[in-house]
This record gives C-alpha cells, sequence and structure tokens, in this order.
C-alpha cells in the first residue's frame, strides 16, 4: 500500500519537470548558435563577403585623387 502511494506521488510530482524543459531549451539555442556562426554558415558569409567589399571600397577610394 505504501509503494502505491509512493508511486502515485512520485508521477504527480511536476517540480523535475521545468528544469528538463530549460535544459532542452539550451540545448536547442546552443545548437542554434552554433549552425548561426559556424564556418559555412550563411550568417559567417554573408558578414565576410560584406567585409571584403568594405575592403575593396577603401582601398580603391584613393586612386585617382590629385593632391595639388
Amino acid at each position: 500500500m505504501q509503494f502505491t502511494t509512493s508511486l502515485k506521488r512520485f508521477f504527480k510530482d511536476e517540480s523535475g519537470v521545468t528544469a528538463i524543459e530549460y535544459g532542452i531549451l539550451a540545448a536547442a539555442m546552443a545548437a542554434a548558435v552554433g549552425y548561426i556562426f559556424s564556418s559555412d554558415g550563411a550568417f559567417i558569409s554573408a558578414l565576410r563577403d560584406k567585409f571584403q567589399q568594405i575592403a575593396n571600397d577603401i582601398s580603391g577610394a584613393g586612386k585617382g585623387v590629385s593632391i595639388k
């Protein structure tokens, strides 16, 4: 009888569920951040392309200017 009562109490207890949910959420967020900032991710490629464009604009900015 006491085992049955303890088992029922165990199944009704939801205090650990929140911690498990937070753990799953943290793992999903870590996977998403890892994918976004990985070397072949779209964000890194777009950022690399933009910095290359800025570098090209800066290096070509002084050409054709004459100083008097």
